[in-house]
């Protein structure tokens, strides 16, 4: 499910925006990642200002929070980092957020 969420406190922050990876579905979470960014950010994925490179090595993300070799999930932990003023968190569960850069 992707799509914005207002925050929840009454302060004047930008709204979050939320997606979930499926880790049984075709897409790598790199892909996910790059996805959900484009949308947050309103432009089409192929855009050069959507780009995990200068940021996280996109084969790393999704070897971090690939089940294990057993199969089962890996649900905890979270990866937090920097795209274009966009601050993004993975979850090990599949969830996304990402905060867009504050207005001024």
């Amino acid at each position: 499910m992707n799509g914005y969420t207002p925050a929840t406190s009454q302060s004047r922050s930008q709204p979050l925006y939320r997606a979930t990876h499926d880790p049984t579905g075709p897409a790598t979470l790199s892909t996910t990642v790059i996805h959900a960014l484009a949308d947050c950010m309103g432009v089409d994925v192929t855009d050069s200002r959507v780009s995990l490179y200068d940021t996280v090595d996109p084969g790393a993300l999704d070897e971090l929070f690939r089940p294990r070799h057993d199969g089962t999930p890996r649900a905890g932990g979270t990866l937090s980092f920097v795209v274009n003023g966009h601050h993004v968190s993975v979850s090990g569960d599949g969830e996304i957020l990402i905060e867009p850069p504050t207005r001024r």
